[in-house]
């Protein structure tokens, strides 16, 4: 489903793992939105924070922003025809937020991003959890908000990463009051909290599939490149692998080389370095690739979002210089395919 032309041309968009598309339009409080029903313009009675900040389930929107010094979370159950809205005190006045859903149940957890400079270890960090704006408590995640995920009403969460990763891989079935640290059952092996190596594994954000499924990528870095096991999680909480897979290149720089996101309602897709291929791993243990025709380089990190196994849009940024590294620049395009990652056009 392509996007009305132009209409993600200077805008904030953000692109979600999950299938979650929007951006911003006319004004910071409008908003378009990727729905079931098309693409749909909505007002938001409070702007959404940078981040990946507002997400649709169904014909339910929810959405996290900031007023008056306090994060203010907003529902819809119509697409943004009428909504209801809780303001919570924050301890940051403005930051980039996000907000996930569990595409099975409706149910979201929502905070601000954790702020840090390189090497910094995350987590814990609080965040709000609920049904709608109205059913809104206080938890504690162990990493950051945006990696955390669902499985039907089970909430997963890496955390104690570094950058990019989670060397443990944490699981609540209360919503967040209570969590099991699962990594020495997953790996084998207890990390530590401080020094962790390179070939340490680690835990990629949560991925909710379609279908009320989870797949978390337990991944360790090689010579080779990023070695990746795919870890299904039911909605009852328990995991089994289903595949592993590499991806080729040079992770040197560490954990959180490796971009995924949901490909229909039981697979998902992972992108080479390059832009040119991508590996769909499905989740009865297929894995496959595909040939990529014009993408300039490969999409990063929360910039790559299907709708479903034939939707996609991607966000990349091409950097060059001239004469010698002066006349430096960046230019960032939405390209988008209608034909499952095989071919990209610029919208």
């Amino acid at each position: 489903m392509l996007p009305p032309q132009a209409a993600l041309h200077g805008q904030f968009v953000g692109l979600g793992r999950n299938g979650q598309v929007w951006s911003t339009t006319k004004t910071e409080r409008q908003v378009l939105l990727r729905t079931t029903h098309g693409w749909q313009n909505a007002t938001l009675p409070v702007a959404p924070a940078a981040g990946d900040s507002v997400a649709v389930h169904g014909d339910t929107v929810v959405a996290v922003g900031f007023q008056a010094g306090n994060m203010v979370i907003q529902s819809s159950p119509d697409l943004g025809r009428t909504w209801s809205t809780k303001a919570v005190r924050s301890a940051q006045a403005s930051a980039p937020a996000d907000i996930v859903m569990s595409p099975g149940t409706g149910r979201f957890v929502a905070g601000a991003l954790a702020q840090g400079g390189s090497g910094v270890i995350h987590g814990p960090t609080p965040a709000l959890v609920g049904d709608r704006a109205t059913d809104v408590r206080d938890i504690t995640i162990p990493g950051d908000t945006r990696d955390a995920g669902w499985a039907g009403n089970t909430l997963l969460a890496p955390g104690a990463g570094i950058g990019g990763g989670g060397s443990h891989m944490y699981r609540s079935g209360d919503s967040g009051a209570t969590w099991t640290d699962l990594t020495k059952t997953i790996t084998g092996a207890e990390p530590t909290d401080q020094g962790v190596s390179l070939d340490t594994p680690y835990f990629s954000p949560v991925i909710s599939l379609g279908d009320g499924t989870a797949v978390v990528l337990e991944e360790t870095i090689t010579n080779a490149g990023v070695s990746a096991k795919a870890l299904r999680f039911a909605q009852d909480g328990t995991w089994t692998e289903v595949a592993s897979f590499l991806v080729a290149g040079d992770f040197g720089g560490g954990p959180g080389g490796v971009t995924a996101t949901a490909y229909g309602t039981d697979a998902i897709i992972v992108p080479g370095i390059d832009g040119t291929t991508f590996q769909v791993v499905a989740m009865d243990g297929t894995v496959s690739t595909i040939t990529a025709v014009g993408l300039p380089v490969a999409p990063n990190g929360l910039s790559l979002s299907f709708q479903d196994a034939s939707n996609g849009l991607a966000q990349v940024t091409v950097s060059g210089c001239a004469n010698d590294k002066t006349n430096c620049a960046s230019t960032t395009t939405i390209y988008a395919t209608t034909d499952g990652g095989r071919s990209w056009s610029g919208v």
